[in-house]
């Protein structure tokens, strides 16, 4: 019998640069994909958490007869508390509510010790947008320690000097208080906590002249007082666009680490995506009694 020989045969060097090119083209195509795909994800996480956030002020106010005050700078009643300390037992957060109630009956300004105020460095998931997780990470100031931040804040109105927004200093509002119309009015949105660490506090914070404004609120054509970090940037007005973890000045305007725009909440508890061409016509949605007419763009 003739002994048949069977010959095994390889990838020549060309074929094998061919396939590696191929997979590489592959690889380019499917990571964007992935990355979009992973935002997309983010970016509804995200809307979620603040669609709860909005539930919990219109929860807070059917129980109690006014949305949660902006920011509390009287010395009546738990002293520079924000809305979003206020809100916390409508978002399944009763114990740390309870917590500061306790803590404040102890010592009335949190400020004077903040270690004894066990919100203040307490992080809360709901309050922070999975796009941006480095706000899971407590800032560290050296006259302060450690505090707690969030992403999503109160719509002050203009600046925080109008008193014509959704929030405010010492400011109840009552739905009959929108004329505008829930719908049409801006009531949380996005915006990370500073670089320096000082703006984006949740528990309690003083931001701009005792208002909270850049820490729990913001106006969406804010001003600069030039306090802390601050001092760099431009007096303002600041419009509604994109920012950077790494700008300062970045912390005077709403923006959001999704690609375009940012999300927003409105009165009656939708969320919406704003693209950064929407800053046209903030200053009428952020406003609750103008009276305006306008379309988006």
């Amino acid at each position: 019998m003739n002994k048949i020989e069977r010959c095994k045969q390889g990838f020549t060097l060309v074929e094998l640069l061919v396939v590696i090119g191929i997979i590489a083209i592959l690889m380019g195509l499917l990571l964007p994909a992935v990355q979009m795909a992973r935002e997309a994800a983010r970016r509804t996480s995200c809307q979620n958490k603040q669609r709860q956030l909005g539930l919990a002020v219109m929860n807070y106010q059917s129980a109690r007869g006014s949305y949660p005050v902006g920011y509390h700078n009287s010395t009546t009643t738990m002293q520079y508390s924000t809305w979003l300390l206020r809100i916390t037992p409508y978002v399944e957060q009763q114990s740390v509510y309870d917590q500061a109630q306790a803590d404040y009956q102890s010592n009335p300004n949190p400020f004077a010790n903040t270690a004894l105020h066990r919100g203040f460095a307490h992080t809360l998931n709901d309050l922070i947008c999975p796009s941006f997780p480095q706000a899971d990470a407590p800032s560290e100031t050296p006259e302060y320690g450690t505090s707690a931040n969030t992403t999503y804040l109160g719509v002050l109105g203009t600046d925080f000097t109008t008193r014509d927004g959704f929030f405010g200093t010492d400011l109840k509002r009552r739905p009959a208080n929108v004329v505008d119309g829930l719908s049409n009015t801006l009531m949380i949105g996005e915006r990370p906590p500073s670089v320096d660490g000082y703006f984006g506090w949740w528990y309690s914070g003083y931001g701009q002249t005792g208002t909270s404004c850049l820490d729990t609120l913001l106006g969406v054509r804010e001003r600069n007082l030039h306090q802390r970090g601050n001092a760099i940037c431009s007096d303002g007005p600041f419009h509604f666009q994109p920012g950077s973890s790494e700008y300062q000045c970045s912390s005077l305007h709403f923006w959001s680490q999704h690609p375009g725009g940012a999300n927003f909440c409105y009165g009656d508890g939708s969320v919406k995506f704003l693209s950064y061409e929407a800053d046209s016509v903030l200053p009428e949605l952020a406003t609750v009694a103008g009276r305006e007419v306008f379309e988006l763009p």
